[in-house]
């Protein structure tokens, strides 16, 4: 799904020669660049390709369908290739609108995932605005989603108060699908990290990149912070589940907000 080419949008220049001339690469920018590119328009995805909705099409395209939101990598094409790739119901596209949610962040889910990232999750956050996504879902891809977000061992999938999430194209959602970290989101020192590439309005929490999240963790492990450590990761459960033991708490006690520039 990833090529060398995708090193470039590392701003590192250090860093990005790391990567482009390591032999796993691909492996590396799969983590590094979580939660991948995504447009900033409604669109349908559909045999791997990108169609933007307008207005008249998104009624009809979404009609019947359950709204799940996409805080992570599910509003990215790239993950949508990736789920959804034959034989994985691929004949059926995915809507996908975008909008902005009161009183949430998106914030780093306090587990590993298995290609080397901390992924996504939702957290409250009082006076803060989210830029979001939604997913429109037949019966078939949700179940096939579930699957695919490790339900119900890495997340609980549940419903939310859709009032709260204001789309662009002004259609409305009363309740929503959610898949919430089973681990939480507090890391210890009781800290929870925002992610930097999702924007926010008035953010509580502290942002962070995912390449400042795996350095933290590499450093505090006694590892270099180097993309090996990311392939470290990738290959040794053992040492995914040692670290989260360590370093993230999944008591998902009050977390601390830091006050940021609005």
């Amino acid at each position: 799904m990833f090529s060398i080419s995708d090193a470039h949008k590392i701003t590192d220049p250090v860093l990005r020669e790391q990567i482009e001339q390591h032999p796993r690469a691909q492996e590396i920018l799969r983590a590094f660049l979580y939660p991948y590119d995504a447009p900033d328009y409604d669109f349908l995805f559909a045999d791997g390709t990108v169609r933007q909705m307008v207005a008249g099409d998104i009624d009809r395209l979404t009609a019947g369908r359950t709204p799940v939101l996409a805080v992570g990598s599910n509003r990215a094409p790239v993950q949508l290739a990736r789920k959804f790739a034959p034989p994985h119901h691929h004949e059926e596209p995915v809507p996908v609108t975008f909008g902005w949610m009161t009183d949430q962040d998106i914030v780093y889910s306090a587990h590993m995932a298995g290609y080397g990232a901390l992924p996504a999750t939702l957290a409250s956050s009082p006076g803060t605005t989210v830029r979001v996504a939604v997913t429109w879902l037949t019966p078939t891809q949700l179940s096939h989603m579930h699957s695919t977000e490790s339900v119900p061992d890495h997340y609980k999938y549940c419903q939310l108060d859709g009032t709260k999430i204001t789309l662009d194209c002004g259609l409305k959602a009363g309740r929503v699908g959610s898949y919430q970290s089973v681990a939480g989101y507090v890391f210890d020192h009781g800290d929870t990290f925002a992610l930097v590439d999702i924007p926010a309005r008035n953010r509580r929490f502290v942002a962070r990149s995912q390449w400042e999240m795996l350095s933290q963790i590499a450093k505090r492990a006694g590892q270099a912070p180097h993309p090996t450590f990311v392939l470290k990761l990738i290959d040794d459960a053992d040492l995914r589940r040692k670290l989260v033991g360590r370093y993230l708490k999944t008591d998902n006690p009050t977390p601390r907000r830091t006050s940021v520039p609005k």
